[in-house]
């Protein structure tokens, strides 16, 4: 498992860096939950949904939503 985590992680940090390039470009982010331009990043959880065991599908969704889209994606696996 210690193994798995080390090579996962750079993939986490560049998606988290094509997130932050293109808040930088656009000055904001679209919510996967609600569809809304999210203009503060404090208010941005990303969210990694594992596509398999080496890889991660990172996802921008406002705080105040977070819960609930964890939520309904853990729902839609069993």
């Amino acid at each position: 498992m210690e193994h798995l985590k080390i090579e996962t992680l750079p993939d986490r940090i560049l998606g988290m860096q094509r997130i932050e390039a293109l808040f930088n470009k656009n000055g904001y982010l679209i919510c996967q939950c609600t569809g809304e331009r999210i203009y503060d990043s404090d208010e941005v959880a990303a969210i990694f949904i594992p596509l398999s065991p080496e890889r991660d599908q990172v996802m921008v969704v406002h705080s105040n939503h977070a819960k609930a889209f964890m939520q309904n994606c853990l729902l839609t696996l069993y």
